[in-house]
């Protein structure tokens, strides 16, 4: 009896972690976050990056310091 309860909370454990790593993170609208965005004018989602991650994501170029004289 006690093996039989081991292992149904063993079965529950293995079953848990499955779903929750197969789930990915989703935004408001139901996209996945970094893979898909939401296209207002078709009303769901669809595949690609955003612009505005597009444009974080770029490095900013310094300004050269002015030497002293």
């Amino acid at each position: 009896m006690r093996t039989m309860a081991i292992a149904f909370g063993l079965i529950a454990l293995a079953l848990t972690l499955l779903v929750h790593s197969a789930s990915a993170e989703k935004s408001k609208m139901g996209c996945e976050i970094g893979k898909e965005v939401w296209n207002a004018s078709i009303g769901k989602c669809e595949p690609g990056v955003s612009k505005w991650a597009k444009k974080a994501a770029a490095p900013r170029a310094k300004k050269p310091v002015p030497a002293k004289k």
